[in-house]
């Protein structure tokens, strides 16, 4: 008899964890967004709100504002 394992994997538990905090329309945004190809990188949390960011190549990015509004010119540093 072979035991099925039926707890959550750790990939979905980690997707879950990253979206906590984000305000509904940052969410929603978000699950617009990567319908339409945009991957979430990371989820940048300053003092005041989480900003998800998101790319849809290397060079092409994006983060979500508090409000859900996109900022295609982000004043923000990335690493590479």
């Amino acid at each position: 008899m072979t035991l099925r394992d039926r707890r959550t994997p750790a990939t979905d538990i980690h997707v879950r964890k990253r979206r906590m905090g984000l305000t509904a329309p940052q969410a929603q945004v978000l699950d617009d967004c990567e319908r339409h190809g945009w991957k979430l990188a990371f989820i940048r949390e300053p003092l005041e709100h989480p900003m998800p960011v998101l790319f849809a190549t290397a060079r092409d990015f994006v983060v979500v504002r508090e409000d859900g509004s996109i900022d295609r010119d982000p004043t923000i540093e990335l690493r590479h």
